[in-house]
């Protein structure tokens, strides 16, 4: 935050709220007490007090933001019809104790009992007792469960508000949402096809550095305006490093910039600009903005009570995004990746690895843990279809899980056309067991909740002894033949009648065994492990893991079933079931299994169907029906190979045979408990969350009110509204290409495709509004995430078109961000003529540049770089991973789990519900839902921060200790490079926290600031070292506070 005046002294006794003078009688103070160095001059202490002072709004005079809105309509809305409007709302035929329950005013007015809500106060409110049975019990019959009661609780303290949509007087409902009539053009403007809009004449041609200049120039002119002079090279440079890396200049780095700008202007800050794109501190800020819209957190939320389940492996998605946005993967990959990366090719495992940690998008929102009634899954499915329509398309379509949508364009058979593409995934959280709770383990904890990521264990020996962990679990399972291969190589007895020599594919003989089914089409599991040792595909080469047949030695007959391994052109090293009756089927897997790695296989026959598990993943390639093959066959054949190939060189271990069919969860625990072979390296298994189709995807049946009670089937698909909105000039035009989703598969790959078409109207818009948002404090749609009806209408609608146009190109971030940056409109200065400020104070001309405060974590790295104690290198794992067994936080135990980072923020532990507070106390988001745009909020707590906040205490005690001092005795020799002048360390002070060298006056001011600190510190602090320490941390607190280094122009 600037000073807007020139003399220190009166910029020491300025509010930071509310930025008023605060008057003479405030002289710089502190309080005696052991804990000084945490207090500041009385004249900041003055700040809070002035924050106390700001009224907040009446809640239902407010206008309901679109986070709150969608809070309504997700959670509460539908809660509302479904429990409570059939006795009280306008429809009802008999009105419940005179309560209306559809409108503010009918639940303000209340009934018979009086007002149902208090606004922001639920223990004062009735409906909340009466949820709650505390008298009055409503619903009658069976209190709602408790997640919902939550949700009325949140909604009662947010303010109680109901949108204008659901009021008497408000506007209707849109009739033609489910109809085939047309839409008003004007209302569902997003929803049309993007325009090619020719640039407008201006009169100016001078003035504009890019094509965008001249739309807004057009707008500045047409309005008889002039638009601001450019900002100076010092704001500039600053703009540029905050904007485009999170960080702040040197002084050093503004002085060479401001030499080199007089010089050469443009070429310098293209010179800078690229430079800064090129940073990896780009990445970790422009990803932290994406975090924002994926509702990023390492851990569930609180679930009511007490609980707050972890989530260890969420890093790795952070990582993944910070990663994608330093390589400008394409905006149209980017998203693909994160809503189908399991289902896309690759060409690497580390692609492959990749594309399945991008899926954690769709994992990590919020989970009604508290809640795990049937109507869970819905509940995920709808949080997944929420983020990616909001993020991808900003328009949220939750409401329609009940009904039509009140304000836009998509009926409730659209919602469910969605809901059956992710009802068919399965999502995977990566959580880890817990076995020291102190509290019953969420039922979050009893879902699938491991994922192999890689897919990969690399011993380096050829050892074949597992732990016994493994040995155990099979005997659970209670198998008919378990071979424990204690030795290799060498024979091995095992019980029953089975015989196994050696590990090597070509020593090893049939296991035989005789008498043990008594039917030889029985069901049946065989699991095992191997290694494959070859990586060579000049020839082709077979190997039988294992083969059920009627004769066998090395030549298995004509007749079997089996499932081997081979490298030849057509198998390229994956797995393959082979059927070796007169049709022989062979059905070969996806999964390239690499050369040196151990790979764990359950086979499992249930009748004539066959499924394989590799590495604790079913893989739905490998899950047909096969015709029975055997007769009477009692031979079970491990490692054996054809004569006709070459052999497969590796090796087999433990194995066990079933005389049932293994269940998924039977077959993923074998896996999970077996580790690797004792005296290999230890295993390369990494967790992450993600997801990954069903075996069977199906379309989803509506959901009545968004019930457990289901109608009809909705076949799996999109967006019916862009069916109707077609092209001006041909009707029969699409607005968005159509695609037909693969019946085997969930639909994510098409939905994808769909959603980053370049002529989908709404995908490219929504993102370069993003963009525009981050660079100028507010986007050309107000309401990031509200691209529809009730959303705000683009300020500038041709340049939104054009801009969106430009990116859909070639879907780089970072050329569009290079493209604005460098815009005379981005390098305006903040200030500008009375005339202007008066017409348009909201800046909707874009005649100026916006000042902005830094957000949470701009403000806490810059404290930290200008203490010297910033840590710039990337952040490993998370905290979050490394006590997993936590799962219901005790007191304070989720803060410390940061506090000792100096890493830059988006490394920080990113707990829901338990921030970090340095973050928290500056509008960092909560990550229950998408917050495309954070609050900008004037808060006591914010000033109460910046008085005693430990962290700015440390920073502030650190500058101060990281510069030379002056000698404590006036008359002791200085020592070059060690001592220097109090006015000298006052320079250097200055230079690291605001980047310049201070006038004359500050400079004054400052010295008699400190000196009034250490009399008032006199009397109670005895040492002189400490009391000047003290004072001089003061010093540095009140700069690091001050409305210069908290706000960017």
């Amino acid at each position: 935050m600037r000073w807007d005046v020139d003399r220190f002294e009166k910029s020491l006794h300025r509010c930071n709220g509310c930025a008023s003078i605060v008057g003479p009688a405030s002289r710089p103070y502190l309080s005696p007490a052991k804990n000084a160095v945490s207090r500041l001059a009385r004249s900041l202490i003055v700040c809070a007090a002035c924050f106390l002072f700001v009224n907040a709004n009446s809640a239902h005079g407010e206008t309901l933001s679109a986070k709150d809105r969608a809070f309504f309509e997700n959670k509460i809305r539908p809660a509302l019809v479904q429990h409570c409007y059939e006795c009280h709302s306008a429809g009802a035929e008999s009105i419940g104790g005179n309560l209306l329950l559809d409108s503010s005013d009918g639940i303000l007015q209340g009934g018979q009992t009086g007002p149902a809500l208090v606004a922001k106060k639920p223990g004062e409110s009735l409906i909340i007792q009466a949820l709650r049975y505390h008298g009055v019990e409503m619903p009658p019959d069976d209190p709602l469960n408790e997640t919902i009661v939550n949700d009325f609780v949140s909604w009662v303290q947010r303010g109680g508000q109901f949108p204008k949509s659901i009021e008497p007087n408000g506007p209707a409902g849109i009739a033609s949402v489910a109809k085939e009539s047309p839409l008003d053009r004007e209302a569902f403007w997003s929803f049309l096809r993007r325009r090619d809009v020719p640039t407008p004449m201006i009169d100016d041609t001078n003035w504009p550095r890019d094509p965008l200049d001249q739309f807004v120039l057009a707008r500045i002119e047409g309005a008889k305006f002039t638009p601001a002079r450019d900002a100076d090279p010092a704001t500039l440079i600053r703009r540029l490093y905050v904007d485009l890396v999170g960080l702040q200049p040197t002084a050093e780095e503004t002085e060479d910039f401001v030499a080199d700008f007089q010089i050469d202007q443009p070429k310098t800050v293209e010179r800078l600009v690229d430079q800064l794109l090129a940073s990896s501190q780009f990445g970790e800020r422009w990803g932290r903005h994406w975090l924002d819209v994926a509702r990023y957190a390492e851990s569930n939320g609180d679930d009511g009570l007490g609980r707050n389940a972890s989530f260890p492996h969420a890093w790795r998605y952070r990582d993944y995004v910070i990663d994608a946005i330093n390589r400008d993967v394409p905006y149209d990959r980017f998203i693909t990746e994160q809503i189908a990366g399991d289902l896309l090719p690759a060409e690497s495992a580390e692609q492959r690895n990749r594309q399945l940690v991008a899926t954690g998008f769709l994992a990590i929102g919020a989970k009604p843990a508290a809640a795990m009634n049937k109507l869970f899954p819905m509940d995920v499915v709808d949080d997944q279809i929420n983020t990616v329509c909001t993020a991808v398309m900003g328009v949220s379509v939750a409401c329609a899980r009940c009904h039509d949508h009140k304000h836009d364009p998509i009926p409730t058979a659209d919602y469910y056309a969605l809901a059956g593409i992710f009802a068919s995934t399965e999502t995977l959280y990566g959580l880890a067991g817990n076995e020291k709770l102190t509290a019953p383990p969420t039922a979050l904890h009893e879902l699938k909740s491991t994922w192999d990521e890689s897919q990969r264990h690399q011993p380096t020996s050829a050892s074949t002894d597992f732990p016994p962990n493994y040995s155990d679990t099979i005997d659970q399972l209670r198998p008919l033949v378990h071979a424990k291969l204690d030795k290799a190589p060498g024979d091995l007895k095992v019980a029953g009648d089975v015989s196994y020599t050696a590990a090597n594919y070509a020593k090893v003989k049939n296991a035989d065994l005789r008498g043990a089914l008594n039917n030889a089409e029985d069901s049946y599991s065989v699991a095992f492990w191997f290694k494959n040792n070859t990586d060579n595909l000049a020839r082709p080469i077979t190997a039988y893991l294992f083969s059920r047949a009627k004769l066998g030695d090395k030549q298995l007959p004509g007749d079997h079933l089996g499932i081997g391994g081979a490298h030849d052109k057509s198998r390229s090293g994956k797995l393959f079931v082979f059927n070796g009756n007169q049709a022989k089927t062979s059905i070969v897997g996806t999964t390239v299994i690499a050369s040196g790695t151990w790979n764990h296989v359950v086979m499992i026959r249930s009748k004539n169907r066959v499924r394989v598990f590799l590495n604790g993943q079913l893989k739905p390639e490998i899950d047909h029906e096969i015709a029975a093959t055997f007769g009477d066959s009692t031979e079970f054949c491990f490692a054996n190979r054809s004569d006709k190939f070459a052999p497969l060189d590796g090796n087999l271990a433990e194995f066990a045979i079933f005389e049932r069919g293994l269940t998924d969860d039977e077959s993923q625990r074998l896996h999970l408990a077996s580790g690797q072979p004792r005296g290999a390296a230890p295993a390369t298994v990494v967790l992450a969350m993600g997801t990954r189709d069903k075996a069977k995807p199906a379309d989803c049946k509506i959901h009545i009110n968004g019930g457990a009670k289901k109608g009809a089937a909705v076949p799996r698909g999109f967006l019916t509204a862009y069916r109707r909105l077609s092209d001006e000039k041909d009707p029969s035009k699409f607005v968005a290409a159509n695609y037909s989703v693969n019946a085997d598969e969930s639909g994510r790959r098409e939905l994808a495709a769909w959603l980053t078409h370049r002529d989908h109207p709404q995908t490219s818009r929504v993102m370069v509004n993003r963009i525009w948002q981050h660079l100028f404090g507010q986007g050309i749609v107000a309401t990031p995430d509200d691209f529809g009806l009730y959303g705000a209408r683009p300020s500038h609608p041709e340049l939104l078109d054009h801009l969106a146009n430009r990116f859909a190109e070639h879907w780089s971030i970072k050329q569009m961000i290079r493209a604005i940056v460098l815009s005379r409109t981005y390098q305006l200065d903040c200030q500008t003529s009375q005339r202007i400020l008066d017409a348009d104070p909201a800046n909707r001309l874009l005649a100026r540049h916006n000042r902005r405060r830094l957000d949470a974590e701009s403000l806490r790295d810059s404290m930290l770089q200008a203490s010297g104690q910033i840590d710039l290198n990337p952040g490993q794992g998370s905290a979050v991973e490394k006590v997993v067994s936590l799962i219901n936080w005790p007191a304070g135990e989720a803060t410390t789990l940061h506090r000792d980072s100096n890493h830059r923020s988006i490394y920080l532990c990113m707990l829901r519900h338990a921030p970090p507070p340095e973050l928290a106390a500056f509008d960092f988001p909560d990550a229950v839902s998408i917050a495309g745009q954070r609050n900008a909020t004037t808060l006591p707590t914010q000033s109460l921060f910046l008085l005693n906040s430990p962290f700015l205490v440390a920073q502030s005690s650190a500058l101060a200790n990281s510069l030379p001092k002056a000698p404590l005795n006036a008359n002791a020799d200085s020592v070059p490079g060690e001592n220097v002048s109090d006015a000298e360390r006052v320079t250097m002070i200055f230079r690291r926290a605001l980047r310049r060298s201070p006038t004359t006056d500050e400079q004054q001011a400052a010295l008699r600031h400190i000196q009034a600190i250490e009399e008032k510190l006199s009397p109670t602090v005895d040492d002189a070292h400490q009391r000047q320490n003290l004072a001089w941390a003061s010093f540095c607190q009140a700069l690091l506070s001050c409305n210069e280094f908290r706000y960017i122009d």
